[in-house]
């Protein structure tokens, strides 16, 4: 069957339909009038990540979910960000300070529950890992680091131009995460940004699995 980054035939049991729709309900209250652009990306990413998961056999209701709710925290102030950090306690391998932009995915981890009890603990995991990657990555883990970098309304660049050509030319999975974190990585380079230590790590690591 043909790939797409979007499908159309993915149909949902009554009640996590009425879940979703109350989801993308409470995330445009929440987003839309802060930045209507987030917003458009993360029901976006809903859609992508729920494709993707049809495509390699994972739970698409979790991955929708996932997808929905994954920058939950993302436009935070700097400095409430933090703030938060700090009271949750999130362990990194680097200063706050340095890496604000990682930490929205293991802040909404950490809230998040408390808004919706019913989320797995493989949603949570999904979106606390979505940031940065993980040396334990599920599928569904890896499903929505490359639905956030995929989605159709992500302006094209070269990395998420080669993601978008290996999944949709028929790629497994692991191939189609390892493309998308280097393409990242390569992203933040080309930035000149502040280059996580543990991305540093993973990325040496899957060269070497790689290599072998």
């Amino acid at each position: 069957m043909e790939r797409t980054l979007i499908a159309k035939d993915i149909v949902y049991t009554a009640e996590q339909q009425a879940l979703i729709d109350q989801l993308e309900s409470d995330l445009k209250s929440h987003m839309y009038h802060k930045n209507p652009k987030r917003f458009a990306h993360s029901i976006s990413v809903g859609h992508c990540a729920e494709t993707l998961a049809q495509a390699y056999g994972a739970d698409m209701f979790s991955a929708r979910v996932a997808g929905i709710l994954h920058d939950w925290e993302k436009l935070l102030p700097d400095a409430e960000t933090i703030e938060l950090a700090e009271r949750f306690r999130i362990q990194t391998a680097a200063p706050y300070q340095k890496i604000v932009g990682l930490l929205h995915g293991p802040l909404a981890a950490k809230t998040l529950p408390a808004i919706y009890p019913w989320l797995s603990e493989q949603i949570l995991s999904a979106i606390q890992k979505h940031t940065a990657g993980d040396r334990q990555m599920s599928k569904l883990d890896k499903i929505l680091y490359v639905a956030d970098l995929i989605e159709p309304l992500r302006p094209s660049f070269r990395s998420v131009e080669e993601a978008r050509e290996v999944y949709l030319r028929g790629g497994s999975l692991d191939e189609l995460y390892e493309t998308a974190f280097c393409g990242v990585m390569m992203y933040v380079i080309s930035t000149r940004s502040y280059l996580y230590p543990n991305s540093i790590a993973l990325y040496n690591e899957m060269i070497e699995k790689t290599s072998k």
